[in-house]
């Protein structure tokens, strides 16, 4: 992020924030719609008389399908509203143009990749997609650092055609889309072929269900989508592409600290699912009761370090912060934990597969936000204020979210709240205690800023550990300690 900022600027970040940021978007309802998918294989493998394959072809023809009209109706509509209508300035149209066009194609790949990425999350190879991600982390860093020597000339010049450095950033994040799309392609159909083989299914009543499911999903990550383009929209408007690049910092922020407990839930939706599949409705809110609550603890032990001296935090990997970055992501901090709120009542809910009114309520409070926050602005409230909406909305849907999961479901919502919150509730009234009384010890230097963030982490730990967890988790963690140091010397001892 800091040699990004360093080579586009934050007015040219804020315009790839503002254009690209669609790219993230779709990548987001890749993501979802790869969650979704997920439920459908692991519904099935959870049957006796299971047909993943069926399921596969008839959700990556929908997919085909459904990027093909994103695809139309962003590059008609979509791209008029990017030369018309948006607060660009005239010399970096051209520039802003090219980003879009880059954003949805690449955006459109992704999206039919999502069936085969599903067929990983629902064999749980979960280790084979962390290490995807990291290599594609060391492709963008790598591809980043060299665009840091090219734009020295700002910029380069292919075949008579001028590639600025906003341009070759947004061909850098496309290029991981693509690996990815051409990785799991090949890998999925070379480990299962008996799922990944081609075959176009003509019962429409499979179709149908699957678009009863993914359309009332897509609606509710087409709402989010909406909500958070929107608000980039809207800042745009009000402020200009400056705010746009404080704004995107603190989403980037955002999106990292949820990273930590938003693959610990999708590891947890396998045996969710599968477990809700073969009626055993007992152990899977088992489950997910204890997702919820070590999806918090895992936050809580990023969110309190970080917190504590996020200013510093922030100097430390972006160098000059922008204006208004600070508060941007303090307040999109707890946007964020409020957020962890729905971890593993979500996997409940799509494994019973009666997800109609829940995805109606999330998107209404999805979109309810745009309006609000337009208004604020228009009244001469900050920037942040619309992000304070994103607070008050995400906890009401929480609310109506479990009464509805009561009323539909019959789950019970109150050992839901008691099991999942009661215990990072309690460890996070002392760490808030402790984070508002730090400041009257007026640090002034570097090295013991970053003494009290190391000692803010220990604490968390600490009341993670004699709080957070349960007396039989501890038991466990310590057990697979003991074992794996044990295993570790006796391969020292087998090389010597």
């Amino acid at each position: 992020m800091r040699l990004v900022l360093e080579i586009l600027g934050v007015s040219d970040y804020g315009i790839y924030t503002v254009i690209g940021g669609v790219l993230a978007m779709f990548t987001f309802i890749s993501s979802s719609l790869v969650s979704a998918t997920s439920r459908f294989f692991n519904y099935e493998m959870g049957k006796s008389d299971g047909d993943v394959n069926t399921s596969f072809n008839i959700n990556l023809i929908l997919h085909i399908g459904l990027s093909a009209i994103i695809f139309v109706l962003a590059e008609t509509i979509g791209l008029w509203y990017v030369c018309n209508v948006l607060n660009i300035a005239d010399d970096k149209l051209s520039d802003a143009v090219f980003v879009f066009h880059i954003s949805m194609f690449t955006a459109c790949l992704g999206i039919i990749n999502s069936p085969y990425q599903s067929v990983f999350n629902a064999k749980e190879c979960f280790k084979f997609l962390s290490i995807i991600d990291i290599i594609n982390s060391i492709i963008r860093l790598g591809c980043v650092l060299m665009l840091s020597y090219l734009s020295e000339s700002d910029g380069i010049t292919i075949f008579s055609y001028s590639l600025t450095p906003l341009k070759l950033y947004a061909l850098i994040m496309s290029l991981t889309t693509l690996n990815c799309f051409v990785v799991y392609h090949y890998v999925a159909r070379r480990r299962w072929p008996n799922i990944v083989t081609h075959n176009f299914i003509f019962d429409w009543k499979k179709y149908r269900e699957v678009l009863h499911f993914g359309g009332w999903n897509l609606l509710a990550t087409l709402a989010y989508m909406a909500r958070t383009s929107g608000t980039d929209l809207i800042v745009n408007s009000f402020f200009g592409t400056a705010v746009n690049g404080a704004f995107a910092i603190s989403k980037n922020v955002n999106q990292y600290v949820s990273t930590f407990t938003a693959n610990f839930d999708s590891a947890s939706a396998p045996q969710i699912i599968q477990s809700y599949s073969a009626g055993n409705a007992e152990r899977s809110q088992y489950l997910a009761n204890k997702m919820g609550r070590l999806n918090l603890l895992i936050f809580e032990l990023v969110f309190f370090p970080l917190s504590i001296e996020l200013d510093l935090v922030l100097h430390l990997w972006l160098g000059n912060v922008p204006d208004g970055a600070l508060t941007l992501t303090q307040v999109n901090l707890i946007v964020a934990g409020v957020a962890m709120t729905g971890g593993g009542i979500f996997n409940i809910i799509n494994a019973s597969g009666k997800v109609k009114w829940f995805k109606i309520e999330l998107s209404l409070f999805f979109i309810i936000c745009l309006p609000a926050g337009a208004i604020l602005f228009h009244y001469g409230f900050p920037p942040y204020s619309i992000l304070v909406c994103y607070i008050i909305a995400d906890v009401l849907q929480r609310a109506v979210q479990l009464y509805l999961a009561n009323l539909i479901l019959k789950y019970d919502s109150w050992r839901f709240v008691k099991e999942a919150y009661g215990r990072p509730f309690v460890i996070a009234v002392i760490m808030t205690t402790l984070c508002v009384l730090y400041p009257r010890l007026e640090i002034n230097s570097s090295t013991y800023s970053l003494i009290a963030i190391g000692g803010c982490f220990l604490v968390t730990t600490f009341l993670v550990w004699t709080i957070g967890l349960e007396h039989n988790e501890r038991n466990k963690i310590l057990t697979v300690c003991k074992q794996r140091i044990a295993n570790s010397f006796q391969g020292s001892k087998s090389i010597r």
